[in-house]
């Protein structure tokens, strides 16, 4: 392990003096250069650079940086440079795999052999790959199980990677000429980072959301094996099922498809509202369908936030205050609950209070039921949130909803790829009107 260490940490190096070579020519270039426009159009065009090489980098290396790189591709696409997205968009795709004979050596290091030799038919070829470790199918006593390995060195790389990204998102915001502060972001990204890279603590809260789904009926959760998880290695029942695509392909009916989503929609409401406990990556290969029974499988707990009651009675009154759709109401919320800045321009806060409010379009009680394939709607929210965001010259984006509202976004994605049509009124009431318990 020392060596793969060893090597990413030279990667890295590379990396660092690849970037600050491209500053230093640019330094340079710019002195010979006249007018600001100009020394403007071509620092912004080393940022870019900047993001190429490094994006290049990460999607080799994967990691926490990779991971980091995607989620601010998605959840603050709109606080930076269309050309630097579109970059940091492709650290998206697929992570492929790597070698069994170094998945074996996590195994061995944290289980010992005669625990391997437990497993029988364990496949070498993964059955899924991401940015922190992939997953292998075995039989272990007689059941077939899942067995989660994370990839060697990545816990330990989290802060500096971060630091990386961090210095490259940053510098991108000053060619903007917005000063966003992002510590606060990548304090809550290096959180969610640092808890996902420890596999023990993804055991105890899914064996938590399984224990508490338990008297639910149509949700299927894994069961942990303890006595084969580590930090590094989870061991889980496999639970059967089909992705999203591939289900949709079955051409299932509308009565079928609008099922699903009152599962997704249902199973936030109790996430949120009822339990405090989370579970904020919406991928879509963490939900499974089966489609003789239309049970939904959820999977990958790495991800799982814990919501105390105070923050979620805040922002319940902030529903509250949208509700009203009166736009004082709505900024005065969004102040005290952090969302925005005081510092923030008076245009600012109109543009917020427009998208608090279109955002409350799906609930309109004469729209009833949703047609969450509506582009028209979809069309309107983008352009609403991109007008505000692009606005903002102070306001990073909000910490204390980065996730939650990545959650959001993902089951308002999964609704509309169903081509769902609910009334989904009665969630509404539940989310602005049900006491949190």
């Amino acid at each position: 392990m020392k060596t793969n260490l060893r090597s990413r940490s030279m990667k890295l190096l590379g990396l660092a003096a690849k970037v600050g070579g491209h500053e230093l020519a640019q330094n340079i270039k710019d002195q010979f250069i006249r007018g600001v426009d100009e020394v403007t159009s071509g620092r912004m065009k080393t940022r870019i650079e900047q993001a190429k090489i490094i994006a290049e980098h990460l999607s080799q290396l994967k990691g926490a940086a990779m991971k980091a790189g995607q989620l601010l591709s998605l959840d603050a696409a709109d606080f930076f440079p269309a050309e630097a997205v579109e970059i940091l968009s492709k650290l998206q795709g697929k992570a492929d795999p790597i070698d069994w004979s170094i998945i074996r050596e996590v195994i061995v290091e944290d289980l010992g052999e005669e625990k391997l030799a437990d497993f029988k038919n364990l496949s070498i070829v993964p059955a899924a790959s991401a940015s922190i470790g992939q997953v292998h199918r075995a039989t272990l006593h007689g059941r077939d199980v899942a067995i989660k390995i994370q990839y060697p060195g990545i816990a330990d790389s989290i802060d500096s990677d971060l630091k990386i990204l961090k210095t490259l998102a940053q510098s991108l915001l000053r060619v903007t000429g917005r000063k966003i502060g992002l510590d606060e972001t990548f304090d809550e990204l290096s959180l969610v980072l640092h808890q996902e890279a420890n596999y023990d603590m993804e055991r105890k809260h899914m064996r938590e959301y399984r224990e508490l789904m338990s008297a639910t009926p149509g949700y299927i959760v894994p069961e942990p094996i303890d006595e084969y998880c580590t930090k590094r290695v989870l061991t889980m029942t496999w639970e059967n099922g089909i992705n999203l695509n591939d289900w949709l392909k079955t051409d299932p009916p509308l009565n079928e498809r609008n099922q699903i989503g009152h599962r997704l929609l249902d199973l936030y409401s109790k996430e949120f509202y009822e339990w405090g406990l989370v579970q904020t990556d919406p991928n879509y290969g963490n939900f499974l369908i089966r489609p003789k029974t239309l049970d939904l499988v959820v999977l990958d707990f790495g991800a799982t936030l814990r919501y105390p009651v105070e923050f979620r009675e805040g922002y319940r009154n902030l529903l509250k205050q949208i509700g009203t759709r009166d736009p004082a109401k709505i900024v005065q919320a969004s102040l005290d609950f952090g969302l925005i800045s005081p510092l923030e321009s008076d245009e600012s806060k109109r543009l917020l209070s427009v998208m608090m409010i279109s955002s409350l379009e799906p609930f309109n009680e004469t729209k009833q039921p949703f047609q969450f394939k509506n582009l028209e709607y979809v069309k309107e929210q983008r352009q609403t949130v991109q007008a505000f965001s692009q606005s903002l010259r102070h306001s990073p984006p909000p910490k204390k909803i980065l996730f939650l509202h990545r959650k959001l976004g993902g089951i308002f994605a999964f609704l509309k790829k169903l081509e769902a049509e609910i009334d989904v009124t009665p969630y509404w009431k539940r989310m602005a009107e049900t006491e949190i318990k």
